[in-house]
């Protein structure tokens, strides 16, 4: 939870109502749009019948919201949104969030999220937002509590994080209640982020998992389950698939004595605080009020790795797979890509990490792949593009070493639908140089474009 400053609590705890803060009535919601700090005021508020039946709302016995008021808020962002009183209201809040364009329904099951204490006695809700489209919050008080006096609350974007091994962007989102398996599946599955679709995670690699543990370890569903038709079924073990019909792999980091079948229901896995997989049965017993969420990058084929499985580096200064040489941290440069290879879209963004911090990388484009894919030695790498060359941006890497692309790639490329070409980014190690060269390249990235 945030602190507020000594200025703010006192305004906070002192000021009087705002007037108009919120419609008493949720047909006639109080219209409010993007990010930013919101008052309302439900001291006058009377308890609708709207929203009272949902089962996401249910805590300590009761699914109401009394002294509710109503604002239809227009997202400008894609991605999952958090809205929370957390720190500025002394009362019992609890806040709900519906599709926009109309009351929720009477008998409840509309709700995207719901949450009564999440900090204290305030509340955090968190739910997948799409960019210019309108979604209903309810705001009220837990049953028996008093709306005391006017307080706000705060709408802010809960960016997901980017994976540069990969590419792949990861969430971790919190419902603020219990959540069953397929309510999860279907949100993550509706939410987008820079264009990119998501789902709920698919883990297949030790690198991939220890990013997600290390990065955004939280306890969740993730996107696998046990398919009792599969021909491999059997348990307690056999019939796990990914909801994205990739293959599970090798790697499955099962806690001991998992998956075991418990209570003879538990066909769905979580990822826990433990770091591990669990099986459980499809409500996650009531205790799962999260899930991960992943979303994936634009399609690209990395080639010309420096771990010298091609050409050699020109002083043995090998990186790693899907890296290109050593530089003077010791790992090799990699180039990765996210949003769609759509031209018409333009949401491409070229991300490189592994950098030397502070130092400028130039981000270029070219139509071959020199040496059938394997690269050429040039300085402390392997020039891995050539024809047609373009220089697309200088980007300066920051403390940890990662850039991205700000430009239009199909528009400063020249590039058409169905064109095919390939990237890497040439940059400056002029101090921990590998080879004396003083700069090094990334590993390449061919995308083929539509339209």
């Amino acid at each position: 939870m945030k602190l507020l400053s000594a200025s703010l609590l006192l305004f906070v705890c002192s000021s009087a109502p705002a007037f108009s803060q919120g419609s008493d009535d949720c047909s006639t919601p109080t219209a409010i749009a993007g990010q930013g700090i919101f008052g309302y005021d439900n001291t006058l508020a009377t308890t609708g019948i709207e929203g009272q039946a949902e089962a996401f709302c249910y805590a300590f016995a009761t699914s109401a919201v009394e002294n509710d008021v109503w604002f239809e808020w227009t997202s400008d962002m894609d991605g999952n949104v958090i809205v929370t009183t957390c720190a500025q209201t002394p009362d019992d809040s609890k806040i709900a969030a519906y599709p926009g364009g109309g009351c929720p329904n009477v008998a409840g099951g509309t709700a995207l999220a719901c949450n009564d204490d999440a900090c204290n006695y305030q509340s955090k809700i968190e739910f997948p937002a799409v960019n210019g489209s309108t979604y209903l919050i309810q705001l009220g008080n837990f049953p028996g509590a008093s709306a005391n006096q006017a307080g706000t609350f705060t709408i802010i974007g809960d960016a997901p994080v980017l994976n540069p091994g990969n590419g792949h962007y990861y969430d971790w989102v919190n419902h603020g209640a219990a959540i069953d398996w397929t309510t999860a599946n279907t949100q993550a599955q509706a939410s987008s982020y820079l264009g990119l679709a998501g789902h709920l995670l698919t883990v297949n690699e030790v690198s991939e998992h220890i990013f997600i543990v290390g990065s955004i370890l939280q306890r969740g569903w993730i996107g696998l389950y046990q398919d009792t038709t599969d021909p491999s079924y059997s348990e307690p073990a056999g019939g796990f698939v990914w909801t994205t019909g990739e293959p599970l792999g090798f790697f499955q980091p099962w806690h001991v004595g998992e998956p075991n079948h418990g209570n003879g229901n538990e066909d769905y896995v979580e990822l826990t605080t433990g770091g591990g997989w669990n099986d459980i049965e499809h409500s996650g017993s009531g205790f799962i009020s999260g899930y991960f969420v992943e979303y994936e990058g634009s399609s690209s084929t990395v080639f010309c790795h420096g771990d010298g499985s091609g050409t050699s580096c020109p002083c043995a200064n090998s990186g790693s797979n899907g890296e290109g040489c050593a530089n003077g941290s010791g790992s090799g440069a990699m180039l990765r890509s996210t949003g769609s290879s759509s031209v018409g879209t333009a949401d491409l963004v070229l991300t490189g990490a592994q950098l030397i911090a502070s130092q400028p990388g130039l981000y270029f484009q070219g139509n071959n792949a020199i040496n059938s894919s394997l690269g050429n030695p040039f300085g402390d790498g392997l020039r891995c593009v050539g024809g047609g060359v373009v220089r697309l941006q200088v980007r300066f890497a920051d403390s940890s070493g990662n850039s991205q692309t700000s430009v239009n790639i199909p528009a400063t490329g020249g590039i058409a639908a169905g064109d095919t070409k390939r990237f890497q980014i040439w940059y400056r190690d002029p101090i921990t140089t590998s080879c004396g060269a003083g700069f090094n390249l990334s590993n390449g990235l061919e995308i083929t474009f539509a339209i």
